[in-house]
């Protein structure tokens, strides 16, 4: 078994909150700021809605991957662990990929520089820019760059409707966030009443 991600449709509100999370972890931007290009930008997560129905769908790690085995370039791999690895540098964005897969779960992104220098001409990076094919990677790079055990994904959805399971099948749920308490303020004292003097 590849380690993958487990939905429980039952409890998803599509809030699409996944979406921008995975749009952070992959383009390097804080919550916030993917929110603002959530349009724009691509995510590797997508949430269906239908009549009485809601679910987040993603690439389901298959083993063996067909994706993998219909690549002509060989930008798709998938390792002895039956980990799929995407070789950006060598995608033909072909989109045989995204025919091949059952899940529809591959996307086209543009990779490059979006930004023109100061003088109004483009650099090499922007000139260099192409779309390419991208799937759900399971957050490894922001995972190991961040030291978290769990996607960005699950830790973003608010109904823990998403869970790790990993490749020996443990299943790992997204821990509850703990809600900061209020320290509790000193009750204020009666004003005792003054006593004559004597």
């Amino acid at each position: 078994m590849t380690e993958h991600i487990q939905v429980i449709p039952d409890k998803c509100r599509a809030c699409r909150r996944c979406e921008v999370a995975c749009i952070a972890a992959h383009h390097g931007m804080s919550f916030k700021e993917a929110m603002k290009h959530r349009d724009e930008l691509v995510s590797r997560v997508q949430v269906v809605k239908a009549e009485g129905f809601k679910t987040t769908v993603r690439c389901h790690q298959c083993n063996p991957a067909p994706c993998v085995n219909v690549c002509p370039a060989g930008a798709l791999q998938q390792d002895a662990e039956g980990r799929i690895i995407m070789r950006v540098q060598y995608c033909l964005a072909c989109k045989m990929c995204i025919a091949a897969c059952p899940y529809g779960t591959i996307s086209m992104d543009t990779i490059g520089m979006p930004d023109v220098d100061a003088d109004g001409g483009e650099t090499l990076a922007q000139r260099s820019r192409r779309e390419v094919a991208v799937r759900c990677d399971m957050c490894r790079a922001w995972r190991m760059e961040n030291g978290k055990k769990i996607t960005a994904c699950m830790e973003a959805c608010p109904a823990h409707a998403l869970a790790l399971v990993l490749a020996d099948g443990t299943v790992v749920e997204a821990p509850t966030p703990v809600k900061a308490v209020k320290p509790a303020s000193a009750a204020p004292t009666k004003a005792q009443p003054a006593t004559p003097a004597e």
